[in-house]
């Protein structure tokens, strides 16, 4: 234990809306909510419920999910829920990175809110921008989105004006199957770095450690060190900054286990379907369709599984949320 704690780093790398920050006195307990707001002054996105639930917060993640093909995963998430140091080695893009009236830099993805009368308040505004700026600019098969992929992009959202009408109205305007349809499809200018797989990274404050392990080896030997209660696994952060909010569980020392190859696995045998623990229901339900699609493909399960996740939880929580620890944690999501 002594060894990887020897061998980790001490400070954080990322970059946000295209600008590379180097945080060396992070602590674990900070969201990244929290630092884009207090710390970088990035007040564009909101702290809305603190739970997940309202979209106010949502910001666009771009992290390498292979360290050996290079791929780049883009997904949008909760950031009130986001822990700091899971940014680590990615490229965060908040609503002020996607362009501003003050830049003269305005995205058409903003213009065409403003223009179709698709804010009120604007509270929850930022958070819906960057769910259709997902949704119509990030999609890795490089297709259109329909209208049923804006609605279900926009899952996560709440606007308490009640403006839903106006907001679809505007955002329907990027599909193909309707009739106002116009074609945008922006190539990302912003600087992007792929994760850092190199070492077990280590923080701590007063009141929490954090861990990240690279292998199975550093997770089995920090479970070993720090076993039971004295240490808690976490992934998307879904639950367990749910029960420091509103239970008042404070977990001491916090274990990340993102990347994990061996967690990471997803393939179909004639006989069974392999879903590694770590997999999230995002990555799983692109899968499903794939499989769905495949000559003598068992389409009766995959049906039946991509049915039952359009009902779980919404686009932000699956995209971070794994498989293996909603299960563990019987979910109600």
């Amino acid at each position: 234990m002594k060894e990887l704690v020897q061998n980790s780093r001490n400070s954080l790398l990322f970059y946000v809306n295209g600008n590379e920050i180097i945080e060396s006195n992070a602590e674990p307990d900070w969201t990244l909510l929290w630092y884009l707001r207090n710390k970088l002054n990035l007040t564009g996105s909101k702290l809305g419920c603190g739970a997940g639930g309202c979209g106010a917060c949502t910001v666009l993640i771009s992290h390498c999910t292979d360290r050996y093909s290079g791929k780049i995963e883009h997904y949008t998430a909760n950031a009130c829920l986001a822990p700091l140091c899971s940014v680590d080695g990615c490229h965060v893009i908040t609503v002020e990175g996607l362009g501003s009236v003050k830049n003269s830099n305005i995205h058409p993805v903003q213009s065409r809110l403003a223009e179709m009368f698709g804010t009120q308040c604007g509270f929850c505004t930022p958070g819906i921008i960057m769910s259709l700026y997902e949704t119509v600019s990030m999609d890795d098969n490089n297709e259109s989105p329909i209208m049923q992929d804006i609605e279900e992009a926009f899952d996560g959202h709440l606007c308490r004006c009640t403006g839903y009408r106006s907001i679809l109205d505007a955002a329907k305007t990027f599909a193909t199957d309707v009739d106002k349809y116009i074609s945008i499809r922006e190539s990302s200018t912003s600087k992007i770095t792929s994760t850092t797989f190199d070492k077990c990274i280590s923080y701590s404050s007063s009141i929490l450690e954090w861990y990240r392990p690279i292998s199975l080896d550093e997770l089995l030997s920090l479970r070993h060190s720090y076993p039971g209660s004295a240490s808690k696994l976490v992934f998307g952060n879904t639950a367990v900054q749910i029960e420091r909010k509103f239970k008042h569980i404070q977990h001491h020392r916090l274990i990340s286990i993102t990347h994990i190859d061996e967690l990471q696995q997803l393939k179909r045998t004639p006989n069974s379907y392999i879903i590694g623990a770590g997999i999230t229901f995002t990555r799983l339900q692109s899968k499903l369709y794939e499989w769905k699609k495949e000559v003598n493909s068992d389409g009766g399960i995959c049906e039946a599984l991509i049915d039952q996740l359009k009902h779980f939880a919404s686009a932000q929580i699956r995209n971070v949320a794994s498989f293996g620890g909603c299960i563990v944690n019987a979910s109600p999501m």
